[in-house]
């Protein structure tokens, strides 16, 4: 098994999207409306598209969101996006604002490694803290737990026209969380 992670390139579009689009699936069935979650299964090369569009503005304005891949045997199986604060209440902090993982390649490392690179990404950045946010009930809040993270908040997460629960998990040093994950 040939295992790369690397920045994302605008060419990579349609396997972001696949892998967010079917972890969704595999995660959040049951945790979201399901013609939400088949909307974008069956809207697929539509919203690549967008996934598309986006990456395209990144390539534009460095101040965006960065977006890291992982490749097993040249697919993409997982993807990791950081950014800046999207909160007002925790503007000194970086956002883990996605981390997924095809389920075929969970337990394996790429998550943890996806998650490392990016609290390095948003250390460099300038951030000494994160946080990020977990749906409430993903068995996934376990692993950011596990590298020192805490639920402080509970929080409605407004997702195209419906709200679910979300957890704001909160890291106040990286580096701690960099040398837990190394």
């Amino acid at each position: 098994m040939n295992i790369v992670y690397r920045e994302a390139k605008i060419d990579d579009y349609e396997g972001i999207y696949y892998v967010s689009c079917y972890s969704w699936e595999e995660t959040y069935r049951g945790f979201m409306p399901d013609d939400y979650l088949d909307d974008r299964i069956n809207n697929f090369e539509e919203r690549a598209l967008k996934t598309k569009k986006y990456l395209e503005k990144l390539d534009f304005d460095g101040d965006l969101d960065k977006y890291l891949v992982c490749e097993v045997d040249g697919k993409i199986v997982g993807i990791c996006q950081y950014s800046k604060s999207q909160n007002d209440s925790y503007a000194d902090s970086g956002l883990l604002g996605a981390l997924y993982v095809l389920k075929d390649y969970q337990k394996i490392g790429i998550g943890k490694e996806l998650f490392r690179r990016a609290s390095k990404g948003i250390r460099d950045m300038g951030y000494k803290t994160m946080y990020l946010e977990c749906l409430t009930g993903n068995d996934a809040i376990n692993f950011y737990l596990k590298y020192g993270g805490q639920i402080i908040e509970n929080i409605d997460y407004k997702i195209s026209d419906f709200s679910v629960k979300a957890d704001i998990v909160y890291y106040d040093k990286i580096r701690d969380v960099i040398k837990k994950l190394s």
